[in-house]
């Protein structure tokens, strides 16, 4: 089995998580397991050493990946579509940087062998979904069909957080790539076209099943998660750390004391960037060279 990451860019915070995620998956993965990174930035992994593999891509790559209609989310497909090229007899284990294992995967691994695909979690039918982006999405597909898929009330939304595809269905990346296509051929709105296009053509290979009892997700908290994965990794570094010494401490943590998930006060957000934006600092000083 591959564990996969895909990160890219200028923000280190998404290279922080993904060495995060990749400690997390050292601590639970077996000998025959591979952690391969799709990265604009091999350097960034260099401490890992032979314990992970990185493919090197870089902007024009990104760019071509981005397709016709100039997708960003469309690179994940088509970096996903290179590893299983790469590798097409294993199965992929797809994982967004904001995540982290804490229970074994020796679940997934089989259920993978044996042709099951999975999701990080259903979030609903997108029909009774209740957010502006997803009932605008309801809106503009119901009825539609998409490269031989159509939409109706029991199309359902899958966090794509966690991508799990069998090696025996890959197939249904050039499925979920024509899904993706077809819609921002049709102008859909696109913030979350690749996740339903991952939910719909991996689920007409197998239907799905979540893995969040395995993997955890924390898109719903991530300024505390950045917060507390930067102090870590700063320990780690000024310790100056082994790779087993960091799995050791990584063991020692106690996820559950630490929510994926929290509501963000709307009004104290909106609050926040209204003081920012008149009460900014003022007269800096440098010094002189």
């Amino acid at each position: 089995m591959n564990i996969v990451y895909l990160v890219f860019g200028n923000n280190i915070e998404n290279y922080q998580q993904a060495h995060f995620s990749i400690y997390t998956a050292l601590l639970f993965k077996n000998a025959g397991d591979r952690i391969v990174v799709v990265t604009d930035n091999t350097q960034l992994f260099n401490s890992f050493g032979n314990h992970i593999e990185t493919i090197s891509i870089n902007n024009d790559v990104i760019k071509e990946w981005e397709g016709e209609y100039q997708f960003f989310w469309r690179v994940k497909i088509k970096a996903l579509q290179l590893v299983s090229g790469k590798y097409p007899s294993e199965s992929i284990l797809y994982l967004d940087g904001d995540t982290f294992f804490y229970h074994e995967m020796d679940s997934l691994r089989d259920g993978m062998k044996n042709g099951q695909n999975y999701m990080h979690v259903e979030e609903g039918k997108l029909s009774a979904l209740s957010s502006k982006t997803e009932r605008l999405m309801w809106k503009q597909m119901n009825g539609k069909t998409y490269h031989s898929i159509q939409i109706d009330k029991n199309s359902a939304m899958w966090n794509a957080g966690l991508i799990g595809i069998s090696h025996k269905h890959f197939s249904c990346l050039d499925l979920t790539l024509g899904i993706n296509d077809a819609m921002c051929e049709d102008g859909v709105t696109r913030r979350l076209v690749e996740q339903f296009a991952f939910s719909l053509g991996l689920n007409e290979f197998s239907a799905l099943k979540p893995a969040d009892n395995i993997v955890g997700h924390y898109w719903g908290n991530k300024k505390e998660w950045n917060e507390i994965i930067s102090n870590f990794l700063k320990e780690c570094f000024m310790k100056h750390y082994s790779l087993d010494q960091i799995i050791q401490k990584v063991k020692e943590i106690d996820f559950t004391q630490i929510p994926i998930k929290v509501k963000e006060s709307s009004t104290q957000r909106k609050l926040k960037n209204f003081i920012d934006q008149f009460y900014k600092n003022r007269k800096p000083l440098y010094i002189n060279k």
